[in-house]
């Protein structure tokens, strides 16, 4: 079981290594925050709606920290 937890825990991490690596190169204008535009390359159906649920902050955009949590809950899939 333990031997299971955590193979799913280091894949789940890897994925998360991946989309943070792939974030960086996103952020095409390098002030550390993902306009919509921006998410879009990667995430062409993206929707101003679920941008907005991204932006948990509420300040207009997406900053890496809840990019990551929308990975982890699986709002968007980890990238490669």
């Amino acid at each position: 079981m333990n031997k299971i937890a955590i193979a799913i825990a280091a894949t789940l991490g890897a994925a998360a290594f991946a989309t943070v690596a792939m974030a960086h190169e996103m952020d095409t204008d390098e002030d550390g925050l993902y306009s919509l535009a921006e998410l879009q390359v990667e995430y062409t159906d993206l929707t101003e709606e679920q941008y907005a649920a991204l932006d948990t902050n509420a300040d207009g955009a997406v900053d890496a920290d809840e990019l990551a949590a929308a990975v982890a809950a699986g709002d968007l899939p980890a990238l490669e």
